[in-house]
């Protein structure tokens, strides 16, 4: 970039020079001391213009000198063919003097040369002087000798002092350089957050260690190749973001999801800015993300315990306040049941179904709105596990379908209340043999580590679509004709009571797997 810019500054300078050395040939016509040629001059501006208009489009300084170098040879070369004087070969010697300037020993030597072919050529092949008086020929080759000097001398006064003035801004530049360079180069080393850079291509040029750690692939792998980041679900957004960053937009702490090298997706925070070069073209794409995972979960988690204590704060007023008007409505219909005459008699066993179910979901609201925490003891969840089982064994029958326990571990304590747990397995259980219509499998394992206790429900019904699984524990939220949308969230209730925590995966027509992890007891405790 230095050299570029320095070459530059040489080629305005030859550029001015010619400027000035053309309208000082202009101006002898004008005095008469050169023949006067109706296209020549027009020729000549109209070269200077249209170089001029090349260093407005800022092309490569190196072409730039090549036009440059050719373009004031070829005018020389026109002017001496079309007025055949002597005093015009001096035009030569003043060209190959500006050339220098380049501090190129290739170019002032093959610019040497091929003057020197060139005149040689002229010559003998074209020239034929109109000899002027010999004194108005000595006058003029003094004249443009004395020139040639002061330009020479003026050239190398200026050479001196702006190679000063380049060698001082040069040095002090890449001190400058080379020290934000180095700070720049550690910020993107020892950056936490995941930085990449991306040709417009989609091509990878630079990534930072810490993309490396987050997304799995080494520089290696990313350098030179197109990475699959973006999850299938998320394509369009992703395209529709790179069109508006084509156009110079900018996106700053944008929430979206990734992927890694393994497939797995995660939650993402990203900024993404378009670089721009120097004549302000976008070159490439810049990316800082960092995984949001941790920072979603604790948000979920927050929500949804929010939602349990609204929910038993509502449940503690609601049970109240509905519990005894309902034991008047319990009166009165048994009363109805026991007058077999009566012509309501027939809306008793209507009246009595609805009352149980009104009771069962007054049940549910205590059970969101009472803490157990207190009544908590050493409980064998195999246990459990079995007395379970022993209860649904006749519906398994019914069904057909086949359960099975699957456990290294002959005993597995936790630390609870066992009729929660109960209830937690027999809503679980009872909601996967809903799923199979009929003729199913539904498994449950259990393992444990030195500290937990894992527990893995996984049947082969009917699945859950997406859009349902991402509400399954909201309240009041079910699928079911006759459900009250409380099952799901007073599971997550008492197995978060319990220092316990329940994930749920599932696909439809192929089955759900429910997973539960428990904070171990060893025997000794």
């Amino acid at each position: 970039m230095q050299q570029l810019e320095i070459l530059h500054k040489r080629n305005l300078f030859i550029y001015f020079s010619m400027t000035i050395a053309f309208s000082i040939y202009f101006i002898t016509i004008i005095a008469g001391i050169f023949e006067y040629s109706h296209y020549y001059p027009f020729i000549a501006m109209t070269s200077i213009v249209l170089i001029g208009i090349l260093f407005c489009l800022k092309i490569s300084p190196r072409v730039l000198r090549v036009v440059l170098l050719c373009t004031w040879n070829c005018l020389i070369v026109f002017n001496i063919l079309i007025h055949q004087q002597v005093i015009a070969f001096y035009w030569l010697l003043f060209f190959i003097l500006m050339v220098s300037i380049y501090q190129s020993f290739i170019i002032t030597m093959v610019a040497s040369l091929s003057s020197t072919v060139q005149a040689a050529f002229i010559l003998f092949f074209f020239f034929k002087p109109t000899y002027l008086p010999s004194s108005v020929v000595n006058e003029m080759y003094i004249f443009f000798l004395l020139l040639i000097v002061l330009l020479g001398a003026i050239q190398l006064l200026y050479i001196r002092r702006f190679w000063k003035t380049v060698e001082h801004t040069h040095l002090e530049r890449e001190r400058r350089l080379s020290s934000t360079e180095a700070y720049l180069h550690l910020f993107f080393e020892q950056a936490e957050d995941a930085i990449a850079v991306f040709d417009l291509e989609g091509k990878t040029i630079e990534v930072n260690p810490a993309f490396e750690r987050l997304y799995g692939w080494s520089r290696e792998e990313c350098i030179g190749n197109s990475l699959p980041l973006i999850p299938s679900g998320n394509a369009a957004a992703a395209k529709e973001r790179i069109n508006r960053l084509m156009k110079g937009e900018s996106f700053h702490l944008l929430e979206t999801q990734d992927m890694k090298k393994d497939g797995t997706v995660f939650d993402a925070q990203i900024s993404l800015s378009p670089i721009y070069n120097e004549y302000d073209d976008i070159i490439a794409i810049s990316v800082i993300s960092r995984d949001i995972s941790l920072i979603k979960e604790h948000e979920r988690l927050v929500m949804q315990s929010e939602k349990l204590n609204l929910a038993g704060e509502i449940a503690a007023g609601v049970a109240h306040e509905i519990r005894n008007p309902m034991t008047v409505i319990s009166g009165f219909t048994q009363m109805i049941a026991s007058d077999k005459d009566s012509p309501y008699y027939s809306y008793i066993g209507t009246l009595q179904s609805e009352i149980e179910r009104i009771d069962t979901i007054i049940s549910n609201f205590l059970i969101l709105s009472r803490p157990q925490a207190e009544t908590y003891k050493r409980i064998d969840l195999r246990a459990i596990l079995d007395e379970v089982t022993e209860f649904f064994l006749l519906e398994f029958h019914s069904r057909q379908i086949h359960f099975s326990i699957e456990s290294q571990e002959q005993r597995a304590i936790i630390n609870g209340n066992a009729n929660q747990i109960k209830q937690v397995f027999i809503n679980l259980i009872q909601n996967a043999i809903e799923a199979i219509d009929c003729e199913g499998r539904i498994t449950l394992s259990l393992s444990n580590d030195d500290e937990h206790l894992f527990i893995h429900l996984l049947d082969t019904g009917a699945g859950i679509p997406p859009h349902l699984l991402e509400r399954i524990f909201e309240p009041f939220y079910t699928t079911k004709s006759k459900g009250t949308g409380l099952g799901m969230m007073i599971i997550n209730k008492i197995i978060t009571e319990h220092m316990g925590s329940i994930t749920l995966r599932s696909q439809e027509q192929v089955g759900t797997e429910i997973s539960i992890t428990f904070p171990l007891l060893s025997l000794d405790n």
